[in-house]
């Protein structure tokens, strides 16, 4: 008896390959979109390193101010309205004569406001504002060159001047000018205020008019109070 087994060929490949297919799809998509639970371990992604380029420092303090604009220096009301006539060099302190000139030759900036021309006695305001490189540049002026000239003031013939501290900023100090040399506060006279704030000095002074040393002083150290509120951007810390 014949043997009637056909030999046919093997599917085994043809399923190996339909496998294959299925399978490939299969892992694609578990490679992408694993989802939650499966463990399909995920590369956490690294970023990218970026350069800081110019960004500034953030801890460093900001520069205080050396100039000097109209806006720092004391409003025409504090002395009574009057549009000051005013001056953007580097000029002498307004100083009695009697105490020498003084110019702050290291101020990088400086502005000097007039409020009033002394016309029927009334008292002119002056405010001077000098600006330095630094803090000790503006120790240097405030104590050393114009606290010795306050201090050194040689008085005219029938006029005294008391160099006084006040409390006034850093190392506040005021002049009384005593017109008759009458003494106290009732003698006819003026007053000026020197301070210092950071990096800025300002001088402030009520001249000529008919006024008493106490009445001078009252206002003008009122004013100086306020001049001083002006400057904290000469400060390295700020407003």
């Amino acid at each position: 008896m014949s043997d009637r087994r056909t030999t046919r060929p093997s599917r085994r490949p043809w399923s190996a390959a339909v496998g294959l297919l299925l399978v490939a799809p299969l892992a694609a998509c578990t490679d992408a979109e694993a989802p939650v639970g499966t463990g399909t371990a995920m590369a956490p992604s690294v970023p990218t390193a970026t350069s800081p380029t110019s960004a500034p420092d953030a801890t460093a303090p900001p520069a205080a101010r050396t100039d000097v604009t109209a806006d720092v220096l004391l409003p025409p009301d504090a002395f009574g309205e009057a549009e000051p006539a005013a001056t953007g060099t580097v000029e002498a302190w307004r100083l009695p004569d009697a105490c020498g000139e003084v110019v702050p030759e290291d101020a990088t900036a400086m502005r000097t406001h007039v409020h009033g021309d002394g016309a029927y006695e009334a008292v002119v305001g002056i405010q001077q504002l000098a600006a330095f490189a630094t803090a000790d540049d503006a120790v240097a002026a405030a104590a050393g060159t114009l606290g010795e000239a306050l201090a050194g003031c040689a008085g005219a013939e029938g006029t005294t001047y008391r160099a006084e501290e006040v409390p006034v900023g850093a190392r506040g100090a005021g002049l009384a000018t005593d017109h008759y040399d009458a003494g106290g506060d009732d003698a006819m006279g003026a007053y000026l205020v020197v301070t210092r704030r950071g990096s800025a000095v300002t001088l402030v002074s009520a001249e000529g008019g008919e006024s008493t040393v106490g009445a001078a002083r009252t206002t003008v150290t009122d004013q100086a109070r306020r001049a001083w509120d002006l400057l904290c951007g000469y400060e390295a810390a700020g407003c």
